[in-house]
């Protein structure tokens, strides 16, 4: 296990400036996830610490040493691509020993190494099979297998999930979830997912144009949000977030009043941008505590243990969710109640939070 820091990291293509001098501590044994909208500025970060990418600017240190003038076998990381990127003509044994072969380990210690990991990641039966003979989720377990065989001080993942089906990615979030907590190793993991980002990070550093909008864990960067950006890029349904003028006794929210208490610094006839989660709109039986308003229903989607309601204020859409057996009709108007315990209010020029 290693720590890794990245200080006043700096990315420049020419004269365009990719990442904006960010900083991230990572601890020994943490298994941090990069999150955000493609062109963030995640997988270039990530290539940056491998070596993969030329540093234009700052320092990143692993463990005790400053790695910004090594090559990538120098660094003490393994890395895990988005494509596999396994030798075809190899099989899995052979894929897996490669590296071992090349650092000239000996021949017996390269068998243990594969085969003890083989038995960790289920690939013992595999073994003698090449890449073309094995399913998407086999392929990726290998490639792990290939990294995990090198005992690094830190592994790094590059979206490896993105090319699987959704069951098999949950599946393979599970075992990669299992694998850090037998292993302990340090991990760097980029994602565009943020249902990956929650479900697995010990923290998790969101990135938006080159920059950190906020890291954290996903405990508080889901309930906590600082930004309107993070406050709609976490969460799925993500949530809601309309532009709002402000009361006398709280919100306008298209031709509807929201009682509710506001942030100090409010007045009446601001513009501020309200959020508040789908979780926290509920049919008003189900939420006696919160504030009731009829409201026109657009759509409804059925996801079998619950329903998504979309429903119009004005001219603002925004989305609830009720119980999967709640009956509701398109077209029909209902009393849904707003939890504004759990609201979020931003400044609508600048995104950030106001408390």
């Amino acid at each position: 296990m290693s720590r890794i820091e990245i200080s006043n990291l700096v990315k420049m293509y020419g004269s365009h400036k990719a990442l904006h001098g960010i900083d991230i501590s990572i601890q020994p044994g943490e298994f941090c996830v990069l999150v955000g909208p493609s062109g963030c500025g995640k997988s270039t970060t990530l290539r940056m610490v491998a070596g993969l990418e030329t540093i234009s600017g700052g320092e990143i240190a692993i463990g005790d040493r400053v790695v910004n003038g090594l090559r990538p076998k120098e660094r003490g990381i393994a890395m895990v691509f988005q494509n596999y990127a396994l030798y075809p003509a190899k099989t899995v044994r052979g894929n897996m020993a490669f590296s071992l072969k090349l650092s000239k380990m000996p021949k017996a210690e390269i068998d243990r190494r594969v085969n003890e990991v083989a038995e960790i990641l289920e690939l013992t039966p595999l073994l003698d099979r090449k890449p073309a003979a094995l399913s998407g989720g086999q392929r990726q377990r290998v490639a792990m297998g290939r990294a995990i065989v090198r005992d690094p001080e830190v592994f790094l993942f590059d979206e490896p999930l993105s090319n699987l089906d959704a069951k098999l990615r949950g599946q393979m979030r599970a075992e990669i979830k299992r694998l850090h907590q037998r292993l302990e190793n340090t991990i760097i993991y980029v994602t565009h997912d943020q249902v990956e980002a929650m479900t697995l990070a010990d923290r998790i550093v969101i990135m938006r144009d080159g920059r950190i909008e906020q890291q954290g864990t996903p405990d508080a960067v889901f309930h906590d949000p600082d930004t309107v950006f993070v406050a709609g890029f976490m969460g799925s349904p993500p949530m809601n977030l309309v532009d709002c003028m402000v009361t006398p006794g709280g919100l306008r929210l298209g031709g509807t009043e929201l009682a509710c208490t506001l942030p100090e610094g409010l007045r009446a006839g601001d513009r501020v941008t309200f959020g508040i989660r789908p979780d926290d709109i509920r049919p008003a039986a189900d939420l006696p505590g919160g504030v009731p308003v009829t409201l026109p229903v657009d759509l409804i989607e059925q996801l079998g243990t619950e329903k998504l309601v979309h429903f119009r204020a004005g001219p603002h859409e925004l989305i609830g969710k009720t119980g999967g057996r709640v009956d509701l009709a398109e077209g029909t108007e209902q009393r849904l109640a707003f939890d504004m315990a759990h609201a979020f209010f931003f400044d609508a020029e600048t995104g950030q939070r106001i408390r």
